[in-house]
């Protein structure tokens, strides 16, 4: 059986440090290693090309990774100068073009964290720039990095949809949290298929797509049972 290709889209350190002194592009091993793990064979795709052809020509399946934050221009919005953001200026334009390019040849996606707003951003969503400015009495959605392995609250999966299924019918789950931005309006044809407790929208998913999820956690991470079966579904639908 011919094992599927899946593209993963690299982030890009400018400025270097940590692996290189000099700029590099990078994709942490814990989203390949789930790949490899369920048989597939993951293709990193940096993003220093506008033709994004070639890369869909060669995969079977695309992973979009978590990351900063994207660029509003780009999407009919603007920065909010009074926050910081850190914009994935070589992604933002880079992603959106592979998630039209894969969704045209119906090819399987799943969106991580950042690669979850990008969804939303594609078919033509809004997000909060930041959750603490803009969204009072929330949960702390923004865990220290040494506790993403631990679960950080609770999400509330809703009946009938593709993350449902894919947990086997369960109600709810138990997430880790590693985002300050977070879906405020969902995209044209999305369906919401998980919240927050504090209704902060958790995972979402493209019913008319042979297999698009995204979700605002990182199951890479695997702090639950559901984690492992979002990377086998998602794998076996390529």
């Amino acid at each position: 059986m011919k094992k599927p290709i899946i593209g993963v889209n690299a982030d890009f350190e400018e400025k270097g440090g940590g692996y290189s002194i000099f700029p590099y592009h990078a994709v942490r091993e814990n989203y390949l290693s789930p790949l490899t793990q369920h048989g597939a064979i993951p293709l990193i795709l940096p993003p220093t090309t506008h033709d994004v052809g070639p890369y869909i020509d060669k995969i079977d399946g695309l992973l979009l990774t978590g990351g900063n934050d994207y660029d509003p221009a780009l999407f009919g919005g603007s920065i909010n100068p009074d926050l910081n953001l850190k914009i994935m200026h070589q992604r933002s334009r880079f992603d959106l073009d592979l998630i039209q390019a894969a969704l045209k040849k119906d090819i399987p996606i799943l969106g991580i964290c950042a690669g979850m707003q990008a969804l939303n951003f594609f078919f033509k969503g809004t997000i909060y720039q930041d959750i603490q400015t803009e969204c009072e009495g929330t949960l702390n959605h923004m865990q220290k990095i040494a506790d993403v392995g631990r679960p950080a609250h609770d999400v509330l999966i809703e009946p009938n949809t593709l993350l449902s299924k894919i947990g086997g019918g369960v109600e709810k789950i138990a997430v880790n949290s590693f985002h300050h931005q977070a879906i405020k309006k969902p995209g044209e044809g999305l369906v919401i298929s998980g919240v927050a407790p504090d209704g902060i929208i958790e995972a979402i998913e493209y019913p008319s797509a042979r297999f698009c999820l995204g979700v605002e956690w990182h199951p890479e991470y695997k702090v639950g049972p559901i984690d492992e079966k979002i990377f086998k579904a998602f794998v076996h639908a390529c």
